[in-house]
């Protein structure tokens, strides 16, 4: 019976810590003239959005002036670095459309050092916010590495807002944000009453 009560407590303080895929941006829809991108992955896809500025300190004020956005700098290797599992509906790696690199994943290149890069989301009932992206400061697309930042400062926020300013000709892709879901007091209630329970019957058995 200890035993169990163990593997109990474990398996609720694994499921109260698990990390929650909140929303992810792998740039796939952007349109030239766009200044903004809905999540297309997480719990908060089609909700949680990108946006960027342009620089009006350097007319003409034109997309391409800013960020460059193309298929020559999507990070292949977001499967490697990653770790959100599997799209429900298609089937394939998140962050991706397919097997390996197709011409319809974007990233993009920072132009310029003048924008503002914000991402928005709900950060309601969420802690130990983070945020991931791909990185090259190399203007290589095989040169990626993983970026995390703490976004702790945003916990519980229902309009949570991560702003910075992209490094002149820095390439990012695969933005990601993730977080542990904050139980409701009934869910700790409802804990508590099964703990309960089962130390009950384990004092009745002895």
């Amino acid at each position: 019976m200890k035993k169990v009560i163990t593997l109990l407590l474990a398996a609720l303080t694994s499921s109260l810590s698990a990390q929650t895929f909140i929303a992810g941006w792998d740039f796939d829809n952007v349109g030239i003239a766009d200044t903004s991108d809905f999540a297309n992955w997480g719990v908060q896809a089609g909700f949680a959005t990108a946006s960027w500025t342009h620089d009006p300190a350097s007319p003409p004020i034109v997309f391409t002036s800013e960020f460059g956005f193309s298929g020559d700098f999507n990070d292949t290797s977001a499967n490697d670095v990653f770790s959100f599992g599997t799209d429900s509906i298609t089937g394939f790696d998140q962050f991706s459309d397919g097997p390996g690199a197709t011409p319809s994943e974007y990233g993009f290149q920072s132009l310029s050092n003048n924008d503002v890069f914000s991402l928005s989301f709900d950060g309601t009932n969420y802690e130990n916010l983070e945020l991931e992206y791909a990185y090259s400061s190399t203007g290589n697309s095989a040169n990626y590495t993983l970026i995390s930042v703490d976004l702790d400062s945003l916990n519980g926020l229902a309009n949570a807002t991560y702003d910075f300013t992209p490094t002149s000709d820095g390439l990012y892709d695969n933005f990601a944000i993730s977080g542990t879901v904050v139980p409701e007091p009934s869910t700790y209630a409802a804990i508590f009453g099964v703990i309960a329970l089962v130390f009950v019957a384990y004092r009745r058995r002895k």
